[in-house]
C-alpha cells in the first residue's frame, strides 16, 4: 500500500514537472488554424524549424503573400503576418513561477501600415480565449500596442492614435492622451 502511494506521488510530481516546461514553440504548434486562418499548421511548423535552424523564417501564406516569424524564444514570438498585420505572443506567469497551470498567453495584433490599431487578447494554454478585462483595463480609445521584455519585467506599451483624438470642430481643443507603459505584475498589466 505504501509503495502504491509512493509511486503515485512520484508520478504526480513527474507530471507536474513535465507540464511546467511549456515553451512558445509548443504553443505555436498547438495553435488552432482559426487564430491565423491564412497561415496553415505546416506554415507555422516551417517557421519554427527555419528559426531554430538560424534561417530566415519566411513562408508563403494562403493569401498569396509572405509571412515571417521575426523572433522566437521560450516565452515570446513575433510574426509579421503580412504587410499590414503583426502578431506578438507573450507567455505570462500568473502565479507560481514555472507552473504551467498558472500561465496565460497574451496576443497583441497590430493592423495597418501608416495608421495602425492594435487589439489585445488573452488565451489559456489550450487556446481558449479569456476575457481581456480580467488582465488589464482596456483603453477606451484607439491605440497601438507593443509587448516587450525589459530586464526581468514584461511591459505593454500603449500609444494612442493621433487620428482618433482630433476635435470634431476646429475651435475645439484636441484631447491629449499620453502613451502608457504597463508592467505585468502577478496576474495583470498595471
Amino acid at each position: 500500500m505504501k509503495m502504491k502511494r509512493f509511486l503515485l506521488a512520484v508520478f504526480l510530481l513527474c507530471s507536474l514537472g513535465a507540464t511546467a516546461q511549456v515553451k512558445m514553440r509548443d504553443l505555436l504548434r498547438s495553435m488552432p488554424d482559426s487564430i491565423i486562418p491564412y497561415l496553415s499548421t505546416t506554415n507555422r511548423l516551417d517557421c519554427i524549424d527555419f528559426k531554430e535552424a538560424g534561417m530566415k523564417a519566411e513562408v508563403h501564406n494562403a493569401l498569396d503573400g509572405k509571412s515571417e516569424l521575426l523572433s522566437l524564444s521560450e516565452h515570446q514570438a513575433d510574426f509579421q503576418l503580412n504587410e499590414a498585420h503583426r502578431m506578438q505572443l507573450q507567455l505570462l506567469e500568473t502565479g507560481i513561477p514555472g507552473d504551467s497551470c498558472s500561465q496565460v498567453l497574451c496576443v497583441v495584433d497590430t493592423y495597418g501600415k501608416d495608421i495602425q490599431e492594435s487589439s489585445i487578447r488573452f488565451f489559456s494554454l489550450d487556446w481558449h480565449q479569456l476575457p481581456t478585462s480580467d488582465y488589464m483595463a482596456v483603453p477606451q480609445h484607439i491605440f497601438t500596442a507593443v509587448i516587450s521584455s525589459v530586464k526581468e519585467h514584461i511591459e505593454l506599451s500603449l500609444t494612442p492614435s493621433d487620428y482618433t483624438e482630433r476635435p470634431a470642430l476646429e475651435e475645439q481643443k484636441p484631447i491629449e492622451i499620453l502613451p502608457t507603459k504597463l508592467k505585468w505584475i502577478n496576474n495583470s498589466f498595471k
